[in-house]
């Protein structure tokens, strides 16, 4: 008898002490494909950029986040060495349309003169935190063909 009562009692503990656990969407890095090659962030940052402008902001009124799969970049590359820039307003919320520009570079153009500018509904960059030094947020990139998508999270650093 007492055997069984303390098999129950501990059966009784198990059964109380199981958690339900709810299964939390984790958001990858940027990856997808540019132009049909596979990409994946591997360095980005929010450089100044004075020479890029929209209808709606001036520069001083946007970030530009430059995302490369080349772990050696850095704030003292080049611009022109990333393959792709966002343009998005420097507030917090979610973008798209007029007020986002997408840059890319082909990764196959050894030269680095094609790619595409392009911002539509299917174009969304979401800041979720800015702070002095980084700027947190999400892409949802589809591209104007199907063969340039990208998605996930992001943490730029801010270049001084």
């Amino acid at each position: 008898m007492r055997a069984l009562l303390t098999v129950l009692i501990l059966c009784v503990v198990f059964i109380g002490c199981k958690k339900d656990k709810k299964p939390v969407e984790q958001i990858s890095a940027v990856s997808g494909k540019l132009y049909g090659v596979p990409f994946n962030a591997k360095v980005i940052i929010e450089k100044y950029n004075s020479f890029f402008r929209m209808p709606k902001y001036t520069q001083d009124q946007l970030f530009s986040i430059y995302i490369s799969p080349d772990a050696d970049k850095s704030c003292e590359s080049s611009v022109q060495s990333f393959l792709i820039r966002l343009s998005v307003p420097k507030k917090v919320g979610r973008f798209s349309q007029d007020d986002v520009y997408v840059l890319i570079t082909d990764p196959r153009d050894v030269t680095g003169q094609s790619g595409s500018l392009f911002n539509s509904e299917n174009t969304i960059i979401e800041v979720t935190s800015i702070t002095s030094d980084k700027i947190i947020g999400k892409v949802d990139i589809k591209g104007l063909d199907a063969d340039t998508e990208f998605k996930g999270s992001f943490e730029a650093a801010i270049c001084k």
